[in-house]
């Protein structure tokens, strides 16, 4: 058979199935629930200033721990100790300003000078222009 009898007769057989769709009876969908919808508001109005009596209150709360799961509480001062915890902290605490005339005021000024051969490292009196550029720059603060 040759390939444009099939061009001709596809088309054909594609619009011989339009009639039998169009006499299909319709079909309704069940329309779902909205989730998104706020709920209802409740049939009766609840009184203002209405409060629970004491032994209400009691059995709500001798439910609620009859509901809970018998383990024990965690330890105190347990649960934020792990590893990534102290990471974040040491992190942290290396990001702070240190104050300009506290201890350590060149944390975030470097105070050597690198060659391609050597590091030059100042400390004392000889780190006083370091410690000028870290206040200029603002690597260290005035106030706390």
């Amino acid at each position: 058979m040759k390939a444009w009898i099939l061009r001709l007769l596809l088309p054909l057989a594609s619009c011989l199935s339009l009639p039998a769709q169009a006499d299909a009876p319709t079909t309704f969908k069940r329309v779902q629930p909205d989730p998104f919808a706020l709920p209802e508001p409740p049939a009766t109005p609840l009184k203002t200033g209405a409060r629970p009596s004491e032994e209400a209150i009691r059995a709500a709360v001798r439910a609620t721990l009859e509901e809970m799961p018998p383990s024990p509480m965690p330890a105190a001062g347990t649960a934020l100790s792990g590893t990534p915890y102290r990471e974040f902290e040491r992190t942290f605490d290396f990001a702070a300003k240190p104050h300009c005339l506290g201890p350590n005021p060149l944390k975030h000024q470097p105070h050597t000078i690198e060659t391609k051969n050597w590091v030059f490292g100042v400390g004392g009196i000889f780190a006083l222009p370091f410690w000028a550029a870290a206040i200029a720059r603002g690597k260290c603060t005035w106030t706390r």
